[in-house]
């Protein structure tokens, strides 16, 4: 093959692989269901990077003591899906599967740490432990916006003056993608 050919094969597949990325997103946003999250404030210590804001919501932190499970046991980096029961359009827990759930509303996500309960005998043996809480993941905690505003959306939040929820799309495969994030009731798309 001669070197003009590979150039054109080389582009071709790029092409391809960035429009295989595009078409993803593309297919969730268009045949996806719409769903409000309330976000909580950032960790100060993980400030703004570039230009996007780094977003925590209220399902990543999974009180397992109130959660119903299908399982009992989880591990770091499990995949997760978490059932949303809608209220008032924003996504509440229901139950939390090791796999998809045969029907009704789910986002994917990973766990990416777990905090147990260790209970202890008299003579200070561990007996049972049992998970707390779950923390997960869904890849959806950035979200890109102008430059300079991302910390500005940051601050305020971590500062309580501003409430600021994501309004995301989930597919039928518990997929998400980010429409955009809601300040203090207010659609904002950048």
């Amino acid at each position: 093959m001669n070197q003009k050919k590979i150039l054109y094969l080389t582009i071709v597949f790029w092409l391809l692989i960035f429009s295989g990325f595009i078409a993803y997103k593309e297919y969730t946003l268009r045949t996806g269901t719409e769903v409000l999250l309330k976000t909580l404030p950032v960790d100060p210590k993980d400030l703004f990077r570039g230009d996007y804001v780094t977003l925590n919501y209220e399902i990543s932190n999974l009180n397992m003591e109130k959660l119903p499970s299908e399982e009992s046991y989880f591990y770091n980096d499990e995949p997760v899906y978490l059932a949303l029961e809608l209220k008032n359009g924003y996504g509440v827990p229901k139950k939390i599967y090791t796999t998809p759930p045969e029907d009704g509303l789910y986002i994917k996500g990973k766990v990416k740490d777990i905090l147990y309960d260790w209970e202890t005998d008299e003579s200070g043996v561990t007996t049972e432990e049992t998970i707390k809480e779950l923390r997960v993941d869904y890849g959806i905690e950035s979200y890109f916006v102008p430059e300079g505003k991302g910390m500005e959306i940051e601050k305020a939040q971590r500062t309580g003056k501003t409430e600021v929820d994501a309004k995301i799309i989930i597919d039928k495969y518990g997929n998400t993608v980010i429409k955009s994030l809601l300040i203090d009731g207010k659609e904002t798309e950048f």
